[in-house]
């Protein structure tokens, strides 16, 4: 064998390791990738479907389409006016300019002013108020004092039915009657129509209560709490049943000496009027 041949095989046989090694690198390396590319594909997919599972499940979000695995486009309307939640001072609608104060504040003579606007308006619906209460009270007074003279006839022509004794009817009140036969000289048909004034005018007082069937004596009881008026009524009560019972004369004197306590007689019924 040549020296030639013997070192060429010397040197095939030295290459031969080296390329088994470089082809044991290379299909380290390629497993290598192959295996991080399958890890990375399945944890990929891994994660898509476990995103669809969260995304599907019972709560809907509404930018997500379950049905088409999708996001969903949303409508949003954007503010007209953010100003305020951003806490700035600007605004997008600025309020116009007021007229010049030239330095002076009016925000309290403004509240001044409506305070006066509201109490000249109270002030007038008072007023109203009063006159008409005042209206309506004058003609209602002005109507019951149209029906008193009625109503008083009334109730005397009751009373005089309510008398213990028959007396006529007058032509006016029982009073004037009494004058009228005072002033003619007639005293004994003045003293029956003074009588029966005095009973009516007690009645009236509730000082006494007229009724059919009572005697003049039984009136008197009733006026033992007011001495003062029995005392004024008796002396009129004997002589209105000298005259109407008895028919005796009245002189002017015995009359005038019951007519002349009519004021007195007045004066009490005010005192013992209820």
């Amino acid at each position: 064998m040549s020296a030639e041949f013997r070192a060429a095989e010397s040197g095939r046989r030295r290459s031969v390791p080296l390329v088994v090694g470089a082809a044991l690198l290379l299909g380290v390396g390629v497993w290598t990738s192959a295996s991080a590319f399958s890890s990375a594909a399945f944890g990929t997919a891994t994660s898509i479907e476990a995103g669809r599972k969260a995304l599907g499940g019972r709560t809907r979000f509404p930018w997500y389409d379950a049905e088409r695995d999708a996001l969903r486009r949303l409508a949003v309307e954007p503010p007209r006016d953010t100003a305020r939640h951003r806490r700035s001072q600007w605004q997008a609608d600025p309020v116009p300019p007021s007229a010049p104060s030239f330095g002076v504040d009016w925000s309290g003579l403004r509240a001044v002013v409506e305070m006066l606007l509201w109490l000249g308006l109270v002030a007038l619906l008072g007023a109203l108020i009063y006159f008409l209460v005042r209206t309506y009270l004058r003609s209602h007074a002005a109507s019951e004092a149209a029906d008193a003279p009625e109503r008083e006839a009334k109730t005397a022509a009751d009373l005089i039915e309510s008398l213990p004794f028959e007396v006529p009817r007058p032509q006016g009140d029982l009073l004037a009657e009494a004058r009228r036969f005072y002033e003619r000289g007639a005293y004994a048909q003045a003293v029956v129509y003074l009588f029966s004034y005095q009973l009516v005018q007690l009645d009236r007082h509730q000082a006494i209560r007229l009724a059919r069937g009572k005697t003049n004596r039984q009136y008197l009881r009733e006026l033992l709490p007011r001495p003062d008026l029995s005392g004024i009524l008796e002396p009129t009560m004997v002589a209105f049943e000298d005259v109407f019972f008895g028919h005796h004369p009245l002189d002017r004197a015995g009359f005038e000496c019951c007519w002349q306590q009519l004021d007195e007689f007045h004066q009490q019924l005010k005192e013992a009027k209820p």
